[in-house]
């Protein structure tokens, strides 16, 4: 930094010395310039055509962790503004810290908080013109648990051949944890429903359980839900289909066929391709031994496949 040296003058007062105002007086005609287009800059921006656009700011409402928000908020506040193009597009590029409404010093009850002009940073020029929504009603309400009954429900359609037999939630209820008042509404809930469509076997997973619409939240593990799955009657019976071991191994099988229970139209089961009908036990990756195995069996899409006798065989490999 230049330092400024006072002298005396004749008359007492002080002047530069000329390092000084060799400072000042150098490159007057740029910096004069340069001042000059700031100006003219500036007030061309001031000056020209004021737009309005709306600039929406995320909406955090804070309590303490022995109290919710019981009502619907709004996720963001829009404040619509006026001014300079070119000011207004830097302010809807502009990444805005999430509007926080602190309320973890408040008691149970209604609260209403106001939005106003300085809620949002503006530069000189621009104006805000209107917020949306101007306030927030917020239902201040202890945090409440309590255990509920939980039902399965379940969607499409078994393959011809088999039918659901049983649906079962374990465990039978589920904590939940939410607003008071949401949580006394709560009479039971209701899982996603599982579709059947395509599935032979009985399967057990976790459940997800629909809490949306009663704005609480699961408090625990998800339940689990068991669907079982059983054969409906046959109508037509295939003997003596041939059992395919995959392996690298000689194998030995102590029952070489087995029979197949089907649902079928007659006229499919008169033009069936035998050859498309053969059973498979997968010993790929075993070693020598013997074992007992599932046959499973293959038949063509339009034949319903409902049990086949034996289901498992002994196999030795060797």
């Amino acid at each position: 930094m230049a330092s400024i040296i006072l002298v005396g003058s004749k008359k007492g007062w002080p002047r530069m010395t000329p390092r000084v105002s060799d400072f000042f007086a150098s490159n007057m005609g740029t910096k004069a310039i340069s001042v000059v287009i700031a100006i003219v800059l500036w007030i061309i921006v001031l000056g020209s055509r004021n737009v309005e656009v709306t600039k929406e700011v995320t909406l955090e409402v804070i309590t303490s962790s022995e109290m919710v928000a019981a009502n619907e908020i709004p996720e963001k506040v829009g404040f619509r503004l006026s001014g300079p193009k070119a000011f207004l597009r830097t302010i809807l590029d502009r990444r805005e810290e999430p509007i926080r409404v602190n309320l973890t010093g408040n008691k149970p009850g209604l609260v209403t908080h106001r939005f106003f002009s300085d809620s949002i940073r503006v530069p000189i020029g621009v104006k805000v013109v209107s917020i949306h929504p101007n306030a927030v009603l917020v239902k201040l309400e202890n945090i409440k648990k309590r255990e509920v009954a939980v039902r399965a429900q379940v969607s499409g359609v078994p393959p011809q051949g088999f039918r659901v037999s049983k649906v079962e939630i374990q465990p039978p209820t589920i904590k939940i944890k939410g607003a008071e008042s949401r949580v006394d509404a709560v009479a039971e809930l209701f899982t996603l429903p599982v579709d059947v469509t395509g599935m032979t076997e009985s399967s057990e997973r976790n459940a997800v359980v629909d809490v949306t619409r009663h704005a609480v939240q699961i408090d625990g593990p998800a339940p689990r839900i068991l669907i079982q799955m059983e054969t409906a009657s046959a109508n037509f019976r295939i003997k003596k289909v041939d059992i395919r071991v995959l392996t690298p191994f000689n194998a030995k099988l102590t029952e070489k066929t087995v029979t197949v229970l089907v649902r079928a139209a007659p006229k499919d089961l008169s033009s069936l391709d035998r050859s498309k009908v053969f059973g498979v036990v997968d010993m790929q990756g075993k070693g020598k031994g013997q074992y007992t195995e599932k046959v499973v069996v293959s038949v063509p899409p339009n034949i319903s496949l409902v049990k086949v006798i034996p289901e498992l065989v002994n196999v030795v490999l060797y």
